[in-house]
Parts: structure tokens; sequence; C-alpha cells
């Protein structure tokens, strides 16, 4: 494959919901543009794309991959992405470095989740719908069309209507062009028009008009004059409309007939990353001023790493997309993010697993690097006389968690490397050593991501580790108010020891803060050398309660009296009266658990608003308020216990078929009922 230049390049992001086609659609178009010579099937575990042990496992996307094609004289780099929602940071990555998105919808009649999804996230990006599947039995075309169309408006713009026999598609009638095909083999030939499908056709050509017609003043006087539409007129507002994101061409096939059409109107419709003036925000390292540039090959050479890959084999592997310049092989570049130089000794091009040696990629194409030394996801890489940065990719925040606990002491000594390089991978991973609980935490995106990392250690890593649910962080605290005198006297032989402490406990009402010591010592009671002594002992006894051994917040204590030895008295006898002083009062000043409460906001389709709300009601939550976002979409606030909303991503995604999503933040500590309370002491004791 040669060098294309950057007006010949077009990355094209490949989005729908699991199991709608994507794979086998890209599987097609690959072995159409002759990079294969055979289909690969999902179900044997052959594509290009779904190559890994996990992928092939749960025949389905789970990683991000690329297939390179040739076409028409162009380069288009489609990006394979994973249409369950837990995998969500890989769409997240391939949008940021795509221009337009070739959505992939099933041939059913209602628009589901999937599509809703897609559509959602390539909101600014230019589209084409491929509707796949025609051949299914309960494909519904006509009425995929009239919920389009009410779904998304005047945007959709059909250009085919399948020809059937039965349940197979033998050709199409191109309405833009008025023109019939039929297949014949891999190729197609000119036909008339069927003469039954009159009917079905009109009303689609109707919408292309429609279509058409909102792209420019001028069409749109065509139109309400009933001037017919010249087929020049056609294609160019077709391409603009495109370009604008005013138009969403809708084409339609089988996972193997119809391949064609996709890659000729990717080609004639979609911009190329030369074409993308002023599309990315770039800031001046040095001075800090941000401006706004194109995939421009003049200027000096800089690339953004959107991803990396963990490869057990290779190493890391750096996705990237040079975004100014021509990248070559041997050059040196410099980390901005980093401050360091990075030597690129081989430069390459991927395609699925595959790595393919290149001499050199220009702007606006996406390549691979392998075994850098510092550079990770979200990095730019340019040269010492252009340093830039570039607007790194705002990946989702994991809010699921589970405790992983490694089988065996060789599991230990492993996991620590393992889990480093999967969180290099992955960005919407994120883990804690808990030092409070002793728990080794992972949070993802849901319980499907969570349980690929699992199997992703034991494959790659051969690391094998249990799952159990985290620890909640109770506190523990007091409402009432009590004084307590405790004197610490031990003689064994020689020096001994003696501290004798009377201290007031109350309540503080504030949880932020673990303690709050005062001394109201009259007459030297207690030497002031001293002090410090008991307010480290104060520091020791609020590590652990008396109810269940959670650490204390919100108390006051004041040592108002107390004695002293002259010769058995030590800064470690009043540390320890003070800590036996604090576990004998506290009993007495109605110690109480505090709970952590979290703070969420949720947003969703107005349609589940109601169990939303009910959810909520549930979970001993609070709803703060709700709003109604500019594209329509609900948020709703609320505030809950942790301890019910720890599975919360899975609840919504359940709740809303998985178009609905939250941010959560921790809130603060508030006291836990009576029947939570029971359960954990009784826990505890257990």
């Amino acid at each position: 494959m040669r060098a294309y230049h950057s007006n010949e390049i077009g990355n094209v992001v490949v989005l729908g919901h699991s199991g709608s086609g994507k794979t086998s659609v890209i599987e097609a178009m690959a072995y159409r543009a002759g990079i294969t010579n055979r289909i690969g099937r999902v179900e044997d575990g052959n594509t290009l794309s779904d190559y890994s042990p996990e992928e092939i496992k749960r025949q389905a996307s789970i990683g991000l991959s690329i297939i390179p094609l040739e076409w028409e004289e162009c380069k288009i780099n489609l990006l394979d992405t994973p249409g369950a929602f837990d995998f969500v940071g890989e769409v997240e990555a391939a949008l940021k470095v795509a221009e337009s998105a070739l959505i992939i919808v099933p041939a059913t009649e209602s628009i589901s989740v999937g599509t809703k999804q897609a559509m959602h996230k390539a909101r600014d990006k230019a589209k084409i719908i491929y509707v796949s599947g025609l051949d299914y039995p309960n494909a519904a075309y006509q009425q995929k069309l009239e919920n389009l169309k009410k779904t998304y408006g005047k945007a959709i713009a059909p250009i085919q209507v399948p020809i059937m026999e039965g349940n197979k598609m033998v050709g199409y009638v191109n309405v833009a062009k008025m023109e019939g095909r039929y297949f014949e083999g891999e190729k197609t030939h000119a036909c008339p028009i069927p003469e039954n499908m009159w009917d079905e056709i009109l009303p689609i050509k109707n919408m292309i008009d429609e279509a058409v017609a909102n792209t420019s003043d001028e069409l749109l006087e065509k139109y309400i004059n009933e001037e017919p539409f010249t087929k020049e007129e056609i294609s160019w507002a077709l391409r603009q409309g495109v370009m604008n994101k005013t138009l969403i061409p809708v084409l339609c096939g089988t996972n193997q007939i119809g391949i064609q059409i996709i890659l000729n109107s990717m080609v004639a419709f979609f911009s190329a990353a030369g074409d993308m003036v002023n599309s990315m925000i770039v800031k001046n390292e040095e001075t800090g001023e941000e401006d706004l540039i194109g995939f421009n090959e003049v200027l000096p050479p800089s690339l953004f790493v959107f991803k990396t890959i963990a490869d057990p084999f290779v190493g890391r592997i750096s996705l990237f997309k040079v975004c100014t310049g021509s990248i070559r092989a041997g050059m040196s570049l410099y980390n901005v993010n980093k401050k360091e130089v990075e030597r690129i000794n081989k430069l390459y091009m991927m395609k699925g697993k595959e790595l393919i040696e290149v001499d050199s990629l220009n702007a606006g194409d996406i390549g691979a690097l392998s075994k850098l030394t510092y550079t990770q996801t979200n990095d730019t890489l340019c040269t010492l006389d252009y340093r830039v940065i570039y607007e790194p990719i705002s990946f989702s925040r994991p809010y699921f968690g589970k405790a992983m606990k490694p089988k065996g002491k060789n599991n230990e000594e492993k996991i620590t490397n393992a889990l480093s390089k999967l969180l290099e991978e992955d960005k919407t991973l994120k883990f804690e050593n808990n030092p409070e609980t002793k728990q080794q935490c992972l949070y993802g995106i849901g319980d499907i991501h969570i349980e690929t990392v699992v199997a992703k250690l034991k494959e790659r890593f051969k690391v094998e580790v249990d799952l159990t649910d985290i620890i909640i962080p109770y506190r523990e605290t007091i409402r009432g108010q009590t004084t307590h005198r405790y004197k610490y006297k031990k003689q064994s032989g020689g020096h001994g020891q003696y501290g004798d402490v009377e201290i007031t406990f109350e309540a503080l009402n504030d949880y932020d803060v673990s303690y709050v010591f005062e001394e109201k010592v009259f007459g030297g009671a207690v030497p002031k050398a001293y002090f410090p002594a008991v307010e480290k002992g104060l520091i020791e006894a609020t590590k652990a309660g008396v109810l269940a051994g959670y650490p204390v917040l919100g108390i006051k204590a004041t040592l108002i009296d107390g004695s002293y030895h002259s010769v058995d008295s030590s800064e470690m006898a009043f540390k320890t009266a003070t800590q036996m002083c604090f576990k004998e009062a506290l009993p007495k000043a109605k110690p109480t658990l505090l709970e952590p409460y979290m703070t969420l906001h949720v947003y969703v389709d107005e349609h589940y608003t109601g169990d939303i709300m009910s959810s909520f009601n549930k979970k001993r939550a609070r709803v703060i308020g709700s709003d109604v976002l500019d594209d329509g979409m609900i948020k709703i606030t609320a505030e809950a216990p942790q301890e019910e909303v720890m599975n919360y991503a899975v609840d919504l995604r359940s709740m809303t078929q998985g178009q609905g999503f939250f941010d959560m933040e921790f809130l603060g500590y508030e006291f836990a009922p009576d029947i939570v309370t029971k359960r954990i002491i009784e826990n505890h004791k257990e």
C-alpha cells in the first residue's frame, strides 16, 4: 500500500449495537477491496477485527481495531468498535480520530437502543446509515425507514430500495439516480426499475427530494416550484448535506450483498482528512495559546496517541493519528506530555492484529509504533521546534467496582505488572489499593467490563484472581456527651507507668474532621508537656470505634483534669491513659454509625424518568431535582447511600436498555438507619 496524502485519506468509525453485524460488514468490505481472499465469520472466530481469544469466545468485539482499505484511489481506515456499552472507552478513542461514521443498523422495524446510542455518539460526525440483514425473516425495511425518518427528521435520505426475490436481495434501485441494478456475482449491471416497485420507490424519492431541498435556498425554491432536480444537483446536494451534517444517506443490503455501494458512498460523500480545516484544537506548549488547525502536510510533523495495546509478545503498541507533516521511520520526536524524546525505529500500519511495516505516513493517516519508552494514550509527539499539545480524549469515568484477590503467592507477585499494562491499554479502568480495607479494588464501566479484565489477566499474563464486593467505608461518631476519667498505673520494678486523665467527649457535628482537641486543665494537674501525648492517644483511639471498629469522625475531646507522678509519668503513660479513657467513655456517649453518601447525576430519556424515580425510592435516595438539557435529555440529581448504588452502572443499564448514563461523586457522611447499623455490627462480630 502506497503512502497516501491527506486529501486521499478518510477515517471512518463503524458504530452500532452489539450483534448488529458491524464486524461482518467490515469483513465483507475488506474482501471486496481485495485485502483478504476470504470472508471470515464471527461464529468461526476468523475475522480480521475480532481476533483476541476473549472476542472469539464471546463472539463480539471488545476492543478497537483498524482495517485499512484502498478504494477508488483513496485510503479508508475503518475503525471497528464494540457495541456493548461496557467498552465505551474504545468508542471514545475511535471517535477522537475519525472524521466520519458508518452506522450499522438491523433491518428490524423498531429503532434499537444501539442505533440511538450510535447516532448520539456520532452527532458531530458526517454519517451514513447501512441497514443490514435484509435477508433475515423479520426484516422490515420500509418500517425501518419510516421510523428513522420519524426519529431523525428530514436529515434521513434513503438512496436505495432493495429488489427482493423471497428473502434474497437480488438487486436494488438507486433512487437518487433512479436507476436499477442487478447483482451478478461481485458486480452489478443496469436493469429497468421493476413495475411493481413504483409505489415503494416514489415515497422514498420524495424523501430524497425533500432532504436535497433543505441543503440550499436555490434547491428549496426549485422544490417548491415542483421543478425536478438533475442528477448532478442531487449528487452535489447529497455530498454537501453529508459534509455539513444535515443529511444522512441510508443504504441497505445484507452482510455480504450491497457492500460495493457502501465503499462508493464513503468515497463520494465523506470528507477526506485533508478537507477538515480548523478541526483540531492545538495548544502551543511554550506560550499556552490555543489554535485551530487541520491535517496539514506542510507543517512540521506531529502525532497524537489515541490507543495503547499491551501485547504480551510485541510489547506496548501505540496507535496514533498523524496530525501534521509526515512521520518517517528513523526520526526522533519529542513527547510534550512526558518531556522526553522518543526514537521511532520502525513505523507500522495495523490491519487487525497484523503489524505491516511502512516507510512513512502523512497527515490524516493512522499508524502504530512499538516499544516506545515513555509514551502513553493521550500523549502528543512532535518536533522540538514545533512543540504543540493536542486536546486529550475525555474518557468515561468508571464507577462499578470489585475487589480482587490473587489466587496464590505466585499470582500476588505478578498482578501489579499485569494490571499496570491493562491500565495503560484501557483508560476507563481504575485501580486502587485501599489501605483501610486492605482490598485491591478494580473499577470499570460495568460487570462485563470487569469480567473481561479478569479473563485478560488469566489469558495474557497467567494471573488468576477472585472477585469480591468492595467493603463500604463506614464511620462512627457520637450523638451525646460524657465525661470520663481513667488512671493508667503500672508498677513492674524500677520506674513504673502513671497517667491520669479526665476528658469530656461531645458531638462535633462536623464529619469532615476526625476530632478537635482542647485542654482546660487548671492548677497544673496535667503538665503542659503531656498535652501532645494526650492528643497522640486521641489520634490512635479514633482509628477504631467501639461499634464495629470503623474510624471515628466528628468528636470534640476536652482534657479537663488529671494527675501525674513526678517519677513514673511519661508520654507513653498519658497516651495509653487517653486511649483507654476513649474506649470506656464512647459507649456512654450514644455511639452511632455513619454511612457514606454519594451525589448522582443521571442522564436519561424522558421515557425512563418514572423508572429512575421509583428506583431511587427503593435505594433510600433523595431526589434533589431534575433539568431538561438542550438535547432533550433529562438530568436527575439525587443523593444516595454508597451501599445502595455500588451496582448502579448495571442497574441503570438494565432500566434504560443501555441508554442512560451517570456520574457520581462523594457527598459526605450521614447517620445510618438502625437496621443498617444493627446489620453492620452483627457482621463485625462474625
